[in-house]
């Protein structure tokens, strides 16, 4: 067990048994962090000249464009776990109020991910029943892994450490993005401070115009002199009811900002094999569409006039129709996740057998606008009815706007060995 002298020191930090590892054991443990020292000395292995080369370089472009963010205070703190960033004055309370931490901690001597399968090393928030947006840490202390074909190492938006003092890839080289053997994946959730799901719901669409009610028909009774009336309606009772306006459409939800990748710390002591790591922070959610307007009533028709002894009854109106809803706006695209930075360290000699890919998350569609409600249509006069009243029309609604596109974000920067190997522009590097 001499060549496991380090995984030994490193379980006996996280109270882990050496017996019980000696035996197979794989022994986790939920701890609680009180300061931002203990999670650096439970997460970090760098040494002091490999933190002095990553202060250089830690608030590259993506870093450091939101450092006036509240994302800002975690880079820092981020930046004092793993690299040599001192704890600014102004962010201590900032930092104090995510503590105590919670975090896992895991040791295995012997580890063999099976073909196909996946390890998700994730610790999520209902360990502690705390609320999902709190920062939640994950250690791994392995002593030998063997990656069998298409076996898998994830996490899922943890700051994360593995140390692994010997790993087995079994893994020809990479063929696409996705066939990778460690993937530092986003939070399957986001964070956000608005509410619902990830994608922005549909609008309702707006109600239809109800219909007017006809005109009544006077009643007439025949006699010696000609027709006469058998009621008391009034003109107005002749004429047709107008149609209802149709309602407008709800607008279109808008979509969250995708899931975050967080910071990572990956150092492997001897590595056989090819070994593909794999990075990109969650897809914004799309734009719920804008509900369509409702359609507008059509007037009723007028009742019909008759030819009587005394003159003629001029018959009603037909009513004006309802005017069309507009339809509703739609909701706008999220933006796609962030990213942290990812450290990879392994012998100098052995960098070729790495290969990565730092994708940008991508951003969510846009919600289309809702189609108006057309206007109805006006009721038919009734017979012998006055031609030269005034005539109404209606008009249909106004369609809703498109909302907007959501942004693309920055793939997370990759370091090997202190060195950045991905950027901004960079998806894949072999």
């Amino acid at each position: 067990m001499n060549q496991y002298q380090d995984f030994f020191r490193r379980a006996a930090l996280f109270n882990h048994d050496q017996k019980a590892l000696e035996n197979g054991e794989e022994l986790i443990s939920y701890v609680l962090f009180d300061t931002i020292h203990e999670v650096k000395k439970h997460l970090s292995v760098a040494s002091e000249e490999q933190r002095n080369e990553r202060q250089k370089t830690f608030f590259n472009p993506p870093i450091a464009k939101r450092a006036r963010l509240g994302q800002g205070i975690h880079d820092r703190g981020e930046a004092y776990v793993f690299a040599n960033e001192p704890i600014h004055p102004s962010d201590k309370q900032g930092l104090s109020n995510h503590f105590p931490a919670h975090g896992k901690l895991v040791s295995v001597l012997h580890k063999t991910i099976k073909s196909g399968q996946t390890w998700d090393v994730t610790v999520t928030a209902d360990q502690w029943g705390i609320d999902e947006s709190e920062e939640l840490y994950t250690s791994i202390n392995i002593g030998e892994l063997i990656l069998e074909e298409g076996a898998k190492l994830v996490v899922r938006g943890n700051v994360f450490s593995l140390v692994c003092e010997r790993l087995i890839s079994k893994n020809d080289l990479m063929k696409s993005p996705e066939d990778f053997q460690i993937g530092i994946l986003p939070t399957p959730f986001s964070l956000d401070t608005r509410r619902g799901t990830q994608d922005g719901e549909h609008g309702k669409d707006g109600i239809s115009g109800n219909t007017g009610k006809d005109g009544k028909t006077p009643v007439v009774q025949s006699s010696l002199i000609g027709l006469h009336l058998c009621g008391a309606e009034t003109p107005e009772d002749m004429d047709g009811e107008n149609g209802c306006h149709g309602s407008e459409g709800n607008d279109g939800g808008h979509g969250r900002n995708g899931g975050m990748s967080k910071i990572a710390e990956i150092t492997i002591g001897y590595l056989e094999g090819n070994l593909h790591v794999f990075s990109q922070a969650g897809k914004g959610g799309n734009g719920g569409h804008g509900g369509n307007g409702g359609n507008g009533g059509n007037g009723g028709n007028g009742g019909n006039g008759h030819k009587l002894f005394t003159g003629v009854l001029a018959g009603g109106k037909g009513g004006d129709p309802g005017n069309g809803g507009n339809g509703g706006n739609g909701g706008n695209g999220a933006n796609g996740g962030l990213s942290s930075n990812i450290y990879i360290s392994l012998p100098s000699n052995q960098e070729n057998q790495l290969s990565v890919s730092s994708l940008p998350s991508l951003p969510g569609k846009y919600g289309k606008g809702g189609s108006f409600g057309k206007g109805g249509e006006k009721g038919k006069p009734g017979r012998y009815s006055n031609s030269n009243k005034k005539e109404c029309s209606a008009t249909n609604g106004i369609p809703g706007k498109d909302g907007r596109l959501g942004k693309q974000r920055d793939p997370p920067w990759i370091f090997l060995n202190e060195k950045p190997i991905t950027h901004s522009n960079t998806e894949i590097i072999h």
